[in-house]
């Protein structure tokens, strides 16, 4: 094998304590086997020249701008082989970080799998078991920190981990709980205060904010109305955005009562472990020179998606270190928790070191993709280009790799939604006559016309799979179920009502649901003996209550389920009708009076008296796997706390339904079977066939989810707080007049 020599100069770099005159010496020692002469001896493809660039530099911090399928994986493992084969670091001082446990897995395996190949051909000495390369999640490694140095922040190494699901719980008993006449100055509901808190807190976390500060904000800010163009009768987006603004103040001290609900409980959520590590490594420095000393290089996966709190908590720890960040702009997809792409540009200023003569981070870019067919990617560039534009690092054009296939890619132009939906599912129909064990993909922006794209594959009878929650909430059996709690539940639930009323299994008609509705409303003018209200009470009645529920068909149900038949105020129901409503009827009224047992035997209690376990077992491809699902669902929601109720846990189910499934997926393709996520789930993921509907004006790309109000909403953290301020463009009207437009131009900072 052909030797080479590593001519880099000894570089002194700052350690991270900022202590001047204390550096870290970084030797270059003799490069002993070279990248290509290491694949070689594996028996593995040689690196691409921009892949051995990365493979043989030098021990200094780095940025490697890789674009999608560019085999950074395959690079990154490469790399640690290459140290670890010339004695540059031994295994167990190699840290690598990524965001998924998948992806962990995959780069642990990989390196691993390396390390043994390499001591199978003599090229390194077998070395311990426990001597093994760090491989974790950016939250797994910062929760070991936090864990093993949790005293010095006031906090217990035990602390349980809270679930998306328990945090919600125990948010909502803190609104619950909550006598702050404020908020019902807000006019939201339960549900909706608990997901603003729950939001406001996680982002606290992320960008490292006190609610004592947002209090703050929120009372200067509605000093905005003693402007003097406000006087007298100010603009009413000026009214709307004071009393948005306001809210941050009564949702502060419901934060702050929050956070101390987690401590005094011993719980911390992941958005809190990174926050906590910095808080450990800043109170200390010797958890920063212990974990310099321990690991000698640095890996960062998805370096584009680290939020504020992890780049400064890694800096901390590394800057001036052997760091390898790895990322591409136009894969940044976690902006709505914090993370910004201007994080790449940031790196030389994060991690550099800050010696005069200390080596600046060099950049290096893969641009070959291992993963796309020629069309593919040519589609893939044109789409990515002004993205390319607009990047604050340079990105290279992808290539695509050698021998690579031409691809098919089809565009069509149908003028509405079911004919697109149509034509999608026609596609799929038939890539799967074609190819019937290959993968197939629908990505979509958002779930909101999910309904109509499942439809025309059943219609087409093309096997589908809606990944995550929100997929699960979408399947019928689950709506049938949802529809039944709520009824069990609220009595102003009449919409599921007549779901259940209307569907297979009672098979009411219109004209008694109708009649059902009149029933109610005559219900709502009369008092318990059924005479009738005065004019004034029954106005009275009306004014308390919000506009459409003038009466409740729940209830009217529960009256007919008693009434005898010769009742007047049943006349306007056939005796069929009659007859089914008083089985509905005398069935709610007896899971209603099961309610109090345990929340997880009662909804499967209601699963088997409504027959649905019965009904998706009867049809031809049904499956209880989506039953199963939900009630492990509802397991994990109790799990945490024996009080959680049907009202919090249909609360959630809500919160859950209204959200996109942001994170990615880990699932692996299905053959035959098309897998329906959104365009940010599917990241790092591949498939023979994939779909990309809704490319209009508005859908792909969406427009910004805060619109134009930006900040100005309620429970939103204002852009002053967050860490991606700086990356963020300021409007300055000083000196000049702004024109008035129909909506605003830009959104001011304060300090704008």
């Amino acid at each position: 094998m052909t030797d080479t020599t590593d001519t880099t100069d000894t570089t002194g770099t700052t350690d991270a304590t900022g202590s001047t005159g204390t550096t870290d010496v970084l030797v270059a020692p003799v490069v002993r086997h070279g990248a290509d002469a290491i694949a070689d001896a594996l028996g593995r493809p040689r690196p691409t020249a921009q892949q051995r660039a990365v493979i043989e530099s030098p021990l200094t911090p780095a940025l490697v701008v890789a674009g999608a399928g560019s085999g950074k994986t395959e690079t990154m493992a490469s790399r640690v082989v290459w140290l670890l084969a010339n004695g540059m670091v031994r295994p167990d001082e190699v840290l690598g970080l990524t965001f998924t446990r998948k992806a962990a897995g995959e780069l642990s395996v990989r390196i691993n799998d390396r390390i043994r190949a390499l001591e199978d051909v003599g090229l390194i000495t077998p070395g311990d078991a426990f001597e093994a390369p760090t491989v974790s999640t950016y939250n797994a490694f910062a929760n070991a920190v936090f864990r093993e140095n949790a005293l010095l922040v006031g906090r217990d190494g035990e602390s349980q981990v809270l679930t998306e699901p328990s945090a919600w719980q125990l948010a909502r008993r803190v609104v619950v709980a909550a006598r702050d006449d404020r908020l019902a100055g807000l006019d939201r509901d339960v549900d909706t205060l608990t997901a603003a808190v729950v939001a406001l807190a996680g982002a606290t976390s992320e960008h490292l904010v006190e609610p004592e500060d947002l209090r703050r904000f929120a009372v200067e800010f509605s000093d905005l109305l003693e402007l003097p163009g406000n006087r007298g009768k100010p603009y009413k987006a000026i009214t709307e955005a004071v009393a948005a603004i306001g809210a941050l103040e009564p949702l502060a001290d419901l934060v702050a009562e929050f956070r101390r609900q987690k401590v005094d409980r011993g719980f911390v959520e992941f958005s809190d472990q990174i926050a906590l590590a910095l808080a450990a490594a800043e109170s200390a420095p010797r958890v920063v020179t212990d974990l310099r000393q321990r690991f000698g290089v640095v890996l960062l996966d998805e370096y584009q998606d680290t939020s504020v709190v992890q780049t400064r908590f890694l800096a901390r720890l590394f800057r001036g270190r052997s760091v390898m960040a790895v990322g591409d702009p136009h894969q940044s997809i976690y902006g709505f928790r914090g993370a910004s792409a201007a994080n790449l540009a940031r790196f030389p200023h994060d991690f550099g070191g800050t010696e005069p003569d200390a080596v600046r981070p060099v950049t290096f870019a893969l641009s070959t993709s291992w993963r796309n067919p020629v069309d593919v990617l040519a589609g893939a560039n044109a789409i990515v280009a002004p993205l390319s534009e607009a990047s604050e690092v340079d990105v290279e054009r992808l290539s695509p790799r050698p021998g690579a296939d031409a691809g098919t890619v089809r565009a069509v132009f149908p003028e509405t939604l079911p004919e697109e939906a149509d034509e999608v599912a026609a596609w799929f129909q038939g890539h799967r006559k074609r190819n019937p064990t290959g993968s197939m993909a629908l990505l979509l922006r958002a779930r909101k016309d999910l309904a109509s794209f499942t439809a025309a594959l059943g219609a087409r009878a093309v096997p589908f799979h809606v990944l995550g929650t929100g997929g699960l909430l979408q399947r019928p059996e689950i709506v049938d179920l949802v529809a039944c709690l709520r009824v069990l539940h609220d009595p102003a639930a009449g919409n599921d009502l007549i779901r259940l009323l209307a569907g297979a299994r009672w098979r009411v008609g219109a004209a008694d649901v109708v009649a059902l509705h009149h029933l109610a409303r005559w219900l709502f003018q009369r008092d318990h003996t059924q005479q009738r209200l005065d004019d004034e009470l029954t106005a009275a009645f009306r004014a308390s209550v919000a506009a459409g529920e003038h009466g409740s068909i729940v209830d009217a149900l529960d009256f007919v389920a008693t009434a005898p038949d010769e009742h007047g105020a049943l006349e306007g129901i056939t005796p069929a009708g009659r007859s089914r409503m008083r089985a509905l009827g005398t069935q709610l009224a007896m899971l209603r009076s099961r309610a109090g047992s345990d929340l997880v035997d009662f909804v499967t209690l209601v699963v088997q008296e409504m027959r649905l376990d019965i009904e998706v077992a009867a049809h031809e491809q049904g499956s209880g796997a989506y039953l199963d699902a939900f009630i492990d669902e509802l397991a994990g929601f109790v799990s945490t706390d024996v009080r959680a109720d049907l009202g919090s846990f249909l609360g959630w189910i809500d919160a859950a339904a209204r959200r996109d499934d942001m994170g990615p997926r880990s699932e692996e393709p299905e053959a035959g079977t098309v897998q329906i996520l959104t365009i940010h789930g599917s990241k790092g993921l591949e498939w023979d066939a994939v779909a990309v509907p809704r490319m209009v004006e508005g859908g792909l790309p969406a427009r910004p989810q805060e619109g134009s109000s930006g900040w100005l909403g309620f429970g939103r953290l204002p852009y002053e707080f967050r860490g991606t301020a700086p990356s963020c463009r300021a409007w300055r009207g000083a000196g000049r007049r702004p024109r008035r437009t129909s909506r605003p131009r830009s959104t001011p900072s304060r300090s704008g």
